[in-house]
């Protein structure tokens, strides 16, 4: 089921060449998509999808134009040069992109043979929010360094509706890459593997990343979450030869007893799916919060394979932690909360990146 309406732009709020956020008769956050979507101007009606608002959801609580009025511009023809791939397949919403892979891009001769990630570490995360923060560390733990992010498509499936995305896409270091349904990023591809293949051989990203956009679900079962993606993830980059690192969504500030301390979207892929080893980094802490993460590392014994368990000494990763978030500029938060509110969940990123960059040299 779904819920829909029509109404009228009043103003336009934000533009970029890929969104626009509108303001109708209705709500302050109508999202328009220009990969979808004609353009609306003031006075245009629009038809919004009100489902996410109507159930008084939380990040997808948006309204979202489906179509604006007949003032917008026409499409212009399409070119099969610009490729073949449709992401959103047959939905009403499909729409070509030109993927890396494909026959028509630049880059197709590339991926005519298996590759190696040559032992190269690769982080894999659930929160989108942590994106922001692994750039920031890497201005501190590694300047200069490119950063990719492979965009999965198991949460929003259009990347330019994130803020932290928008607020990065300018800076020379960054470039993501959506992969499946997902699209919008700075290049398309069609599979995990091919992005990976295409960060580290193409772009020989100093930081690779695979995470996805905004709006992971969870249901309050056993593996009914975006999480357990983190399995899949980790196991395709062992198969192709990297070195998955786990950034452990951590807290102590979540009221869900599910998510205190190491959050069982991290435990429960670790011990029920992943099939080759991997690392764990984890800031060492003190007290009841440490007495807790090694009770709850005891239950990976029953996991197929242990994970490597990396300790960060708190003050070091508290240091780096706060001297990267003074780069940004602008406060991040996570589930709502900031870092004064929930540290140790910024502290497990730059700890999971403090770990993968010194690989090897220990």
């Amino acid at each position: 089921m779904f819920a829909e309406v029509r109404d009228q732009i009043k103003a336009i709020v934000f533009e970029d060449n890929h969104i626009q956020i509108l303001q109708t008769s209705r709500t302050q956050q109508a999202v328009l998509y220009k990969a979808l979507t004609k353009k609306g101007r003031i006075g245009d009606t629009v038809l919004l999808n009100t489902t996410a608002s109507e159930l008084n959801l939380g990040t997808g609580g948006y309204d979202f134009v489906k179509s604006a009025g007949e003032n917008a511009h026409v499409t212009p023809c399409l070119n099969r040069d610009d490729g073949h791939i449709l992401k959103l397949r047959y939905t009403p919403m499909q729409h070509q992109v030109l993927s890396v892979e494909s026959q028509e891009s630049p880059y197709h001769s590339m991926f005519q043979t298996a590759f190696s990630l040559e032992k190269k570490p690769v982080l894999v995360g659930e929160l989108h929010s942590m994106i922001p923060i692994l750039y920031a560390g890497s201005k501190v733990l590694h300047k200069g360094a490119t950063v990719c992010i492979i965009i999965d498509d198991q949460a929003a499936l259009p990347l330019t509706l994130s803020e932290h995305i928008r607020a990065l896409e300018g800076e020379e270091t960054f470039v993501t890459i959506t992969v499946g349904q997902a699209f919008g990023g700075t290049y398309e591809a069609i599979t995990i593997q091919t992005a990976l293949q295409f960060a580290h051989e193409h772009l020989k990203a100093d930081i690779i990343m695979i995470t996805v956009g905004p709006g992971v679900v969870g249901t309050g079962s056993y593996y009914g979450f975006t999480g357990m993606s983190l399995a899949n993830w980790s196991n395709n980059v062992a198969a192709l030869g990297g070195v998955p690192v786990w950034i452990p969504r951590l807290s102590f500030a979540d009221k869900r007893k599910r998510h205190r301390g190491i959050s069982h979207h991290t435990l429960t892929p670790l011990k029920e799916a992943v099939l080759t080893k991997v690392i764990l980094p984890l800031p060492l802490l003190n007290g009841d919060r440490l007495e807790m993460i090694e009770n709850q590392l005891s239950m990976l014994q029953e996991a197929k394979v242990y994970p490597e368990i990396k300790w960060i000494e708190e003050q070091e990763v508290q240091q780096k932690t706060e001297q990267a978030l003074r780069t940004l500029g602008k406060d991040i938060k996570t589930m709502g909360r900031g870092y004064q509110e929930d540290p140790v969940f910024f502290w497990a990123v730059v700890a999971a990146l403090w770990t993968s960059l010194n690989l090897g040299r220990e």
